[in-house]
Formats: C-alpha cells, sequence, structure tokens
C-alpha cells in the first residue's frame, strides 16, 4: 500500500508535482494550518485526507507508515501574509 504524507503542505505544490510525476498514492494524508490552504488542497486533491495540526499526528492519526513524505518550507516569513521578515 502506498501513503503519501505531505507536512506544511500549503497549496500542494509537492503533491501536484508527484502527481504529475505519475506517482499515484492508496493513501493521501497532508498538513496544514491555514484555513484557506486547507480548503484549497482539498479542492485540488479530493482524495486526500486532511491530517490536522502537525503537532497532533500521531500513529492514531494516519493508516500505516508513509511511503513518502514531504515538507514545505514556511514561508510565513517571506511572505506578505506573514511578518516579512526574511531568513532573519
Amino acid at each position: 500500500m502506498a501513503i503519501y504524507l505531505d507536512l506544511f503542505s500549503g497549496i500542494g505544490g509537492f503533491a501536484r508535482g508527484l502527481e504529475l510525476a505519475g506517482f499515484t498514492f492508496d493513501k493521501h494524508y497532508f498538513s496544514e494550518i491555514d484555513k484557506h490552504a486547507i480548503a484549497n488542497y482539498t479542492y485540488n486533491f479530493n482524495n486526500s485526507q486532511y491530517a490536522g495540526d502537525i503537532r497532533t499526528i500521531s500513529e492514531r492519526t494516519i493508516e500505516g507508515r508513509p511511503n513518502i513524505i514531504t515538507f514545505g518550507f514556511p514561508c510565513q516569513a517571506l511572505s506578505v501574509a506573514g511578518k516579512g521578515k526574511g531568513l532573519s
């Protein structure tokens, strides 16, 4: 069984790249805290399951051990929606 876990997922850039590369998964989980990103991700990947905030993910949250885990760089430091302090 192929299981994918996308952490700090944003709108699903890694998931989309894997999809375009031909990867398919039996289970697709994602973790994100921004409500707009969650709504967008759910819309774009209707077979995905929201795993909640990364601080609450456990063996009880997802079924099985992920074969692939991806994670995005927290963009709040670089985004105009965040504090805008960059990498400092």
